[in-house]
């Protein structure tokens, strides 16, 4: 670059000036000089949503039935789960990802619920080492918000990977009613988010200098899901 000078200065400036101008008399021709066709196009489609299978969408309902996330700490009841219908393959997945969230499951009674248990142990996370804030912040015209640290961020994002391959819905539920999310939004942002993939939630993840982001579940067939990186 050039040093600056009393005579290179007007210069430049006269050429930002022009150049912007000129960008600017552009993108405004473009816009009001379009070709009428393209006032007769369609408008843009809303965005996907996965559909969740009539199975599915049983067993959601009995585990987020079954899920307390009023406290500190969420609880999930595998027990009760089971008595409201969930299978125990569903049960099993979506309380294992509970643990690795953060959430934490309350005592059974039952042999079933004890081996559920048993199998969560191994996979807890080290929450010590979570960086970001975590919780649901409300309802705005964007959708349900929630805020997931590093580690529920992850565990989300696994999720819906994981369920874009065929595996199921239940640990990304997990994950969004550990952080806080109602239960009444959880399906919807799912099944919202899924529509999309995990691309636009890893940005805002590797946007964010804790790996963190707040989720923005969107208003279906109005608003598509959204992040932003804490």
């Amino acid at each position: 670059m050039y040093p600056p000078t009393q005579a290179r200065g007007p210069r430049n400036k006269a050429r930002l000036i022009t150049s912007i101008t000129a960008a600017t008399a552009t993108a405004l021709a473009m816009l009001f000089m379009a070709p009428a066709a393209n006032a007769a196009e369609a408008p843009i489609e809303p965005p996907p949503v996965v559909e969740i299978s009539a199975e599915e969408q049983a067993n959601l309902d009995a585990l987020l039935a079954a899920s307390d996330n009023s406290g500190d700490v969420a609880v999930f009841d595998v027990d009760q789960a089971l008595q409201l219908g969930a299978d125990e393959a569903a049960t099993q997945r979506y309380a294992s990802a509970f643990v690795e969230s953060g959430g934490t499951l309350a005592a059974g009674l039952s042999s079933v619920a004890a081996d559920i248990a048993r199998g969560t142990q191994a996979g807890a996370m080290a929450l010590a080492a979570c960086l970001g804030q975590t919780g649901f912040t409300g309802y705005y015209w964007f959708g349900p918000q929630t805020a997931l640290d590093s580690c529920l961020t992850t565990a989300f994002i696994n999720g819906i990977a994981l369920a874009a391959a065929g595996g199921g819905v239940y640990a990304a539920a997990s994950a969004l009613t550990v952080a806080g999310l109602p239960a009444a939004a959880v399906t919807g942002v799912v099944a919202a988010v899924l529509g999309l993939g995990v691309v636009f939630l890893t940005i805002c993840k590797d946007t964010s200098s804790v790996n963190a982001i707040y989720l923005n579940g969107g208003i279906p067939g109005v608003v598509p899901p959204s992040c932003w990186a804490q």
